[in-house]
């Protein structure tokens, strides 16, 4: 019971909370409350344990760098109030998301509670939104957690659909919860393929794709691969049955209907064509201030021409059009420590074939190619989450990490 009133469960609330607080109809912001929950767990933690370990100065350095040169900012972008309102959102929803992992995540079963913290959130929408999807039936509409957000609905069910195959159905160590996670697939499954949402259903197919072709080996004419897929094998087989009912029903009617649109369609209909228009617009910004962008917040008074908040709907063209190459260059070096430590821990075959490890490799990705079409630098925050995450799993893996060391200073002598 006290685990599930955790840190880790208030942080990934208030991480998502933006999916589900206006769909509850509560006059209480939950975004606040979470974080205030979370804040209280954070300092009785730093109470016990003050100390900050040397692996995380620098990606929490660069982010500070980072932080810096939003708040300059403000000295020339074309409209301050553009500039002061999502700067506010990164000092209280960024800012917290990248930072508190580096003191709430000290071990596997910390990181283990959060990400089923998010399967969690993820089920209960996905039931909750049940009900709506059987009374739409086949006609063609979006479907969100409680008649409210349907891409948000969307995406929390690709990663959540991620960690419980991941890091439940394929888990051993949760093999007699493996029925609750299998019903619990099935209902996010359908409610993924059932909200409309496109992207979120392509960055799971991308990002479970490069998974299995980045762990299939062919050596001597034989092909190796998981064992684990074998298992795959059979959930996909176990799947078509209700799959194959709600597609009959005609509860996907809206999803196949959005995707004939992006094929069939001149530039892939209105929703791509305005994403294109953006990236367009973007790169026009970045050509006229391109070393320190137009100011943090800018692009919706040079998209809209007004005090409207706006974005490029791609992470990288947000970051390049309002804050530079300086900017694009610290944000990218901070990738490139959390790809740097993710590729050397990698070569540890323990690690490499560990559930969690793959778990947040395969949910990093989801929300990455999420992040390349869709949603602003704040409403992205949950990638800095994963940022974060990835640069400690060198302590989260430190006994892994320190028998291979051992094992090569045996053989070295």
């Amino acid at each position: 019971m006290k685990k599930m009133f955790s840190g880790e469960v208030f942080f990934a609330l208030f991480l998502l909370s933006g999916v589900f607080k206006e769909s509850l109809g509560i006059n209480v912001d939950l975004a606040a409350v979470f974080l205030v929950l979370t804040t209280l767990s954070i300092l009785k933690r730093i109470y016990k344990n003050p100390s900050i370990n040397k692996i995380n100065v620098i990606p929490i350095a660069l982010f500070f760098i980072f932080s810096v040169l939003i708040f300059l900012s403000f000295f020339y972008s074309p409209n301050l109030e553009l500039t002061q309102n999502k700067t506010i959102k990164f000092v209280l929803l960024t800012t917290p998301a990248f930072v508190f992992p580096f003191i709430l995540f000290k071990s596997k079963a910390s990181i283990t509670r959060f990400l089923i913290a998010i399967a969690s959130i993820a089920t209960i929408m996905s039931l909750f939104s049940l009900p709506m999807i059987f009374q739409r039936g086949d006609a063609i509409g979006f479907v969100g957690f409680n008649d409210g957000n349907y891409l948000g609905l969307a995406r929390v069910n690709g990663m959540g659909l991620v960690i419980l195959l991941f890091l439940g159905i394929l888990n051993n160590k949760f093999k007699k919860y493996r029925l609750i996670f299998l019903i619990s697939v099935v209902v996010v499954l359908i409610s993924l393929l059932s909200s409309g949402g496109r992207m979120p259903i392509i960055a799971v197919s991308i990002s479970l794709l490069i998974t299995i072709i980045s762990t299939i080996k062919i050596k001597n004419g034989y092909i190796k691969y998981p064992k684990y897929y074998n298992k795959i094998l059979g959930l996909m087989t176990l799947l078509l049955i209700p799959l194959v009912w709600a597609y009959q029903q005609g509860y996907f009617n809206s999803i196949v209907f959005r995707f004939e649109t992006l094929l069939k369609s001149t530039g892939g209909g209105s929703s791509s064509l305005a994403r294109t228009d953006r990236f367009s617009a973007a790169i026009d910004m970045f050509r006229e201030n391109f070393f320190l962008g137009n100011g943090f917040g800018s692009f919706g008074d040079y998209y809209k021409n007004g005090i409207v908040h706006d974005y490029p709907h791609n992470l990288f063209l947000e970051i390049l059009s309002e804050l530079g190459l300086v900017g694009l260059f610290v944000f990218s070096a901070l990738l490139i420590v959390a790809l740097v430590r993710f590729i050397k821990l990698g070569k540890i075959k323990t690690i490499r074939n560990d559930n969690l490890f793959i778990a947040v490799a395969v949910v990093f990705l989801v929300i990455f190619i999420n992040a390349m079409v869709s949603g602003d630098f704040n409403g992205n925050r949950i990638l800095f989450t994963f940022i974060s995450i990835i640069c400690l799993l060198p302590i989260i893996f430190k006994d892994e990490v320190k028998e291979k060391k051992e094992e090569k200073e045996r053989l070295a002598s």
